[in-house]
């Protein structure tokens, strides 16, 4: 128990603590109500239970590094059960003989619970510690000159430190503390590893012991205290930032969709992203809640392929620098990224393939950051990468990304006695072609083959032909939204002209666009990859498949347009595996991990001037499973793969081939 003057200096240091930790938690939110389209913290405390459920559940650190995730959801859990541990030691040091339920089996199972989690807590920060500054596993602090700002260059090891030394002292603080109450009574069976440690101080006197309690109870209260003023400013502000990410209603919707910007809206003065004010409040908050984990660069392709790009290192930058100068942007002063969060080499080397936003395990989308900043440098600094110029140009005159006549576009379908809805409006499924599947030589076999397919099922289905434009997809994560939304305005205007109801694609790209974006513009539809489509008629005995003379070996390239961004993994192997003979060998990376292929993002249109192409990357990986076949649901993933064994000299030896075509060869 606590003497008179040691409540008396506690209560000062509360009241002190608390006031300082007020003023930091207000400028925290402060700088997040500087950012555009303001959270709706009326709605987002509707969410409490899902914050909640995140937090307790620690669920979100499981998809990726499960032992690290397990380490890290022991510290998390820790943490919260010592809110309670602190209160009610507190308790103990004011109130005489204070316990909770000391001689009852609540009382036992709660001091058990706290023994075996202060061990468990107190070795899951050493391995971090670790982890971090002894093998040194930080690789965002190894490679800072290229990634990380000069503030965030100081701050992350600094801010690790701190964060990792004051859990370890404040928890062996407390466990240290009890230990000496139990030395100076009697071993607590409730308490085996305080107990053990107890057994050290065996020879003290009584004195000794209850100076040692008053010295181990302070360090662990005093710094809890001494830290909370801090915590705003630390990666530990996560651990209440991250489960509140989770709770504004932003979050809950399709967190990979862009959102549009109202052209018509004569006073806005600002398109896309410049300066930090114009993040919106929600990619404020993200800087808060990120972990600084680095899973989101594990699985980046520009990262992982020697580009500069990280998308942990753009919050990590923003979070820094806010640190650093907070006040003065609190206070109004205007802050232009450029080179803040990244570099324009890392801000053109995204390939949206939508890996950092599926893995984070606080809700962060650090890639829809790059698109709205890509947005500004397109439409108000006209500050692109030259070869996007004559794409550009293309889709403005041409209606797609090449020189293609438009008048050429259903070239295709000649002699296949396929109608378009001019022709015929009845039809019960429009076939959106997409421009690879019109123009371009390898996937118009691909359009051909599937065509076939339906025709064999007996699908009443049709192609707009001629009237049929880029889905604007290629425009949007480029920055040119302006070009995108009238892409897609011209696309919704005609299809709902036809009154279609259902539309199947075979290119994950507009299947992306038009199901997901399409409807923020008045185009709703049943939308189905080819993939589904096919699968659904195998399931439904509307075609049958015979089997190879032989085992075929294959592998699958997971697409990112209809893997992380719609989650389609098992439609097209259940496919492809209703063909007995076909034998899949899965890439090291495959499904919500599978590797990007290197062309989405408008990649397809630039070329790689740093690092290992990530077309050779991925295809290396595939030719690693041994399989004679690899089987793409894209054409973009055709191209860059083919493109990829190429460059490895195993194009003679390995064949690409769309699911369509593999099925179409097996149909009886």
């Amino acid at each position: 128990m606590l003497t008179l003057v040691e409540k008396i200096i506690f209560i000062i240091f509360t009241i002190t603590s608390m006031a300082l930790a007020y003023k930091t938690f207000k400028q925290m939110f402060q700088i997040i109500g500087r950012g555009a389209n303001p959270i709706s913290w009326g709605e987002t405390f509707k969410n409490f239970p899902k914050g909640i459920k995140v937090f307790l559940g620690q669920q979100t650190l499981f998809t990726t590094r499960p032992f690290v995730g397990f380490i890290h959801a022991l510290v998390a859990w820790g943490f919260t059960i010592y809110m309670l541990v602190n209160l009610f030691d507190v308790f103990a040091g004011f109130i005489h003989g204070f316990a909770f339920f000391p001689n009852s089996i609540v009382g036992f199972i709660y001091r058990l619970f706290v023994d075996v989690f202060s061990v468990l807590v107190f070795g899951g920060v050493s391995y971090f510690l670790i982890r971090r500054f002894i093998f040194n596993e930080n690789k965002l602090v190894i490679n800072a000159p290229v990634y990380l700002s000069n503030e965030a260059k100081s701050g992350v090891r600094k801010d690790s430190l701190l964060v990792g030394l004051f859990i370890l002292f404040h928890v062996g603080g407390r466990f240290v503390s009890a230990s000496f109450l139990i030395a100076q009574n009697t071993p607590d069976a409730a308490q085996p590893f305080a107990t053990m440690l107890a057994s050290l101080f065996n020879g003290m006197t009584t004195s000794q012991l209850l100076l040692g309690e008053h010295i181990s109870w302070w360090v662990a209260l005093g710094l809890i205290l001494a830290f909370i003023p801090y915590f705003p400013l630390s990666k530990h502000a996560h651990l209440f930032m991250g489960p509140l990410n989770f709770m504004v209603p932003e979050s809950n919707s399709n967190k990979s969709v862009i959102k549009p910007i109202n052209f018509e809206d004569e006073s806005l003065e600002q398109f896309g992203v410049s300066n930090m004010e114009h993040l919106s409040q929600k990619s404020i908050l993200d800087s808060y809640a990120c972990i600084m984990c680095n899973r989101c660069q594990d699985g980046c392709p520009a990262y992982q392929t020697g580009k500069e790009l990280s998308p942990s290192a753009i919050e990590i930058n923003k979070r820094y620098y806010l640190n650093a100068n907070g006040h003065s942007f609190a206070n109004g002063v205007e802050v232009p990224l450029q080179d803040v969060l990244l570099t324009d080499n890392a801000l053109w080397a995204c390939t949206s393939c939508n890996f950092c936003v599926t893995v984070c395990p606080v809700g962060n989308a650090p890639m829809m950051d790059i698109l709205e900043m890509r947005q500004d440098k397109v439409m108000m600094e006209s500050d692109f990468p030259n070869e996007l110029t004559a794409t550009f140009k293309n889709l403005e005159s041409n209606f797609n990304p090449w020189a293609f006549n438009q008048q050429d576009r259903a070239n295709w379908a000649e002699g296949m006695n396929i109608k378009t809805l001019a022709e015929d409006s009845n039809g019960e499924i429009l076939f959106w072609v997409g421009c690879s599947g019109s123009f371009d030589a390898r996937y118009q076999k691909v359009s051909q083959a599937f065509a076939k397919i339906m025709q064999k099922a007996g699908v009443d289905f049709r192609i707009l032909g001629t009237e049929e434009k880029c889905n604007g997809d290629t425009a949007r994560r480029l920055g040119n939204e302006y070009l995108a939304q009238t892409l897609m305005q011209e696309n919704i205007e005609k299809i709902n002209n036809y009154g279609v109801k259902q539309i199947v694609t075979a290119c994950p790209h507009c299947f992306n666009s038009i199901k997901n974006e399409y409807p923020q513009f008045g185009g709703n539809y049943k939308v189905l990859h080819h993939t589904e489509f096919i699968y659904n008629l195998i399931k439904e005995n509307k075609i049958s498949l015979k089997n190879s003379d032989s085992v075929q070996k294959l592998t699958y390239h997971d697409s990112c347009y209809i893997g992380r961004y719609n989650s389609i993994y098992d439609e097209p192997r259940k496919a492809l595996t209703s063909i007995e003979t076909i034998e899949i060998t899965e890439p090291k990376r495959n499904k919500e991990e599978g590797f990007c292929c290197g062309a989405g993002g408008g990649r397809m249109f630039l070329e790689e001037n740093s690092g290992i192409r990530i077309n050779e990357e991925r295809t290396t990986e595939l030719l690693n499973t041994g399989a004679e076949t690899i089987a793409s649901a894209c054409p973009f993933c055709m191209t860059m793969i083919n493109d990829g064994l190429k460059a490895e000299e195993k194009n003679e030896e390995v064949v690409v081939k769309d699911v369509a075509e593999i099925i179409l060869e097996h149909i009886k």
